[in-house]
C-alpha cells in the first residue's frame, strides 16, 4: 500500500493475508511477477490472525496464493530437471520415500529428491524461500529463523500406493535432550493443485499440542532398507485434508500428527518441501552429523528407538 495523499489505507492489522511487494514512491503495493535472484524490497506473506491460531492451534494452516502463476511456472522447470534425472541427484537423496531404497527408477510411486538446492546451487534464495522467510519470521519473531532442507516430491499418476505414512516430523530429527528447541515452520508448495484423489496432506488437528512423540514404527527392517515411519493412531483422532490449488502452500509444525494417501488421480501431485527451523537447533544438528540426506549415516535410527512396544523419545 502506498501511503501517499489519496492512496488507499492498509487494512487493519491481523486482518489481511497475502502478498506485500514495495515498488518505488506513488505505485500501489500489489501482486507482481518477479524471476529467481532479483532483488525485492520489503517484500513478504503477510500472515492473518486466523492462519497464525490454526498453525498454533491446530498445527497447520494454509496460505493461499503464495506464488503467482509465473513464479510457480519458473521454480516448476528446474523443478522438472530433478524429476528427469537431468539435474543428478547421488545415492538415496533420490528415491521412492515409500518403498525400499533398492526399487528401480521406473517403478517408483513417490519420487522423493532431497536437498535440491545443494545439488542445484543456483534455486538456492528463490522466491519461494525469500518469501517462507517472512513468513517463519512472523510465526517466531524471537527466534533466529533458517533454512534447515529442503525437498521435492512427486506422486506419480495412478498409484495408490504412493502413501506417506502417519508420522511426526520429529521422528525423523534429533530428540529433543540433543535439540530442546524444536520450533520449526514446514511449507508444502503445491505445484500441482492437490486434492484428495491426488493425495493431499491431511492431519489430526491439535495432535502436536502436547509436544510429545507418538510411537512410531519403522517400515522396513532398518534404515538402510527403508527411510518411511508410521506412527501409531487413536480412536479419538479426528483427520482433516488440507487441499490447496497451484501456487499455495500449507505450513505445519514439528509435532502435528500427518500423512498423504496415494496419487488415484490421472495427474502428477508435484511439491515442493522447505523447512524452516530455530537456528540455534540446525547448529546442533550439523555437529552431530545430521544433515537430512538420506546419505548420512546419521539418521532417525541414530537419536530414536522406533518399535511399538519399546519407544524412547
Amino acid at each position: 500500500y502506498d501511503t501517499t495523499a489519496g492512496a488507499p489505507a492498509p487494512p487493519a492489522a491481523g486482518c489481511y493475508a497475502g502478498r506485500l511487494i514495495s515498488l518505488p514512491v506513488g505505485m500501489a503495493r500489489v501482486h507482481a511477477s518477479h524471476f529467481m535472484g532479483a532483488h525485492l524490497d520489503m517484500e513478504k506473506y503477510v500472515l492473518s490472525d486466523a492462519q497464525k491460531r490454526d498453525f498454533f492451534e491446530k498445527g497447520l494452516a494454509t496460505l493461499d496464493n503464495l506464488l503467482t502463476e509465473e513464479e510457480v511456472a519458473e521454480i516448476e522447470a528446474v523443478y522438472n530437471r530433478f524429476m528427469s534425472r537431468e539435474i543428478h541427484v547421488p545415492g538415496k537423496d533420490f528415491c521412492d520415500m515409500s518403498k525400499p531404497f533398492d526399487t528401480k527408477f521406473e517403478d517408483y510411486s513417490i519420487i522423493n529428491c532431497m536437498l535440491p538446492t545443494k545439488y542445484h546451487p543456483p534455486l538456492e534464495g528463490n522466491i519461494y524461500e525469500r518469501l517462507a522467510a517472512t513468513v517463519a519470521a512472523q510465526l517466531f519473531p524471537d527466534t533466529p529463523m533458517a533454512k534447515d532442507y529442503d525437498q521435492l516430491l512427486n506422486k506419480r499418476p495412478g498409484k495408490a500406493d504412493a502413501v506417506f505414512g502417519w508420522h511426526q516430523d520429529m521422528a525423523y530429527w534429533p530428540n529433543t535432550k540433543m535439540t530442546p528447541l524444536t520450533t520449526t515452520v514446514t511449507f508444502s508448495l503445491a505445484i500441482d493443485s492437490t486434492s484428495e484423489a491426488s493425495g493431499c496432506l491431511r492431519y489430526v488437528p491439535g495432535s502436536g499440542k502436547p509436544k510429545t512423540l507418538r510411537p512410531h514404527h519403522a517400515l522396513g527392517s532398518s534404515r538402510d532398507d527403508a527411510h518411511a515411519l508410521q506412527a501409531e493412531m487413536y480412536d479419538t483422532d479426528e483427520v482433516v485434508l488440507a487441499p490447496v490449488p497451484r501456487g499455495s502452500v500449507t505450513i505445519h509444525d514439528e509435532w502435528v500428527v500427518h500423512r498423504s494417501d496415494g496419487n488415484t488421480s490421472s495427474g502428477e501431485c508435484r511439491t515442493y518441501v522447505i523447512a524452516y527451523r530455530a537456528d540455534e537447533t540446525i547448529k546442533l544438528e550439523r555437529a552431530a552429523g545430521f544433515t537430512h540426506s538420506l546419505n548420512d549415516r546419521v539418521g532417525w535410527d541414530t537419536f530414536h528407538t522406533h518399535h511399538s512396544s519399546d519407544y524412547r523419545p
